[in-house]
């Protein structure tokens, strides 16, 4: 669940006042405008047109389980929050079979495969490890630092 950007929203224990929300917590109540003897008192502040607190939700009314595209892209989404090293390290070695200038893509492939794999021993007790990406990265970084060299030693004879 995602918490609104910060704001002035409804005070959650009064909502006739406003409170400050920092993206995390509440602050500050916001000053009340003083009435003038004899005027109606009114609000200055305009409503924002931002997602209510998070104490204005309501909890669980129309959240059910993630299936199809919205599950496979939320699990993604997981496993490169948990493991990075694993997609950058196969992105570096699929960009490496396309320019792979000195076997530098190649070798960074590499060294992030295997750092991925390394985290996702770490991260055994989480279901998203990124395991299989980080393995993809290490084997295509190794096909790829070999075709390098076999064409670099083509050159040279």
């Amino acid at each position: 669940m995602t918490l609104p950007i910060a704001g002035w929203y409804p005070d959650p224990e009064d909502q006739a006042r406003l409170r400050w929300w920092d993206g995390t917590r509440w602050g500050a109540l916001a000053p009340q405008p003083e009435a003038v003897p004899g005027t109606a008192p009114f609000s200055v502040v305009e409503p924002a047109p931002r997602p209510p607190a998070p104490s204005e939700y309501r909890a669980g009314a129309s959240d059910g389980p993630l299936t199809g595209r919205r599950a496979r892209v939320a699990k993604d989404r997981a496993t490169r929050s948990a493991n990075p090293f694993g997609y950058a390290g196969l992105v570096l070695s699929l960009i490496a079979f396309i320019f792979n200038l000195l076997a530098i893509p190649s070798v960074l492939g590499l060294v992030f495969g295997a750092i991925g794999l390394a985290r996702a021993g770490q991260l055994t007790g989480q279901r998203i490890t990124g395991f299989g990406v980080s393995l993809a990265a290490v084997i295509l970084g190794l096909v790829s630092g070999g075709l390098f060299f076999l064409r670099v030693a083509q050159l040279m004879s």
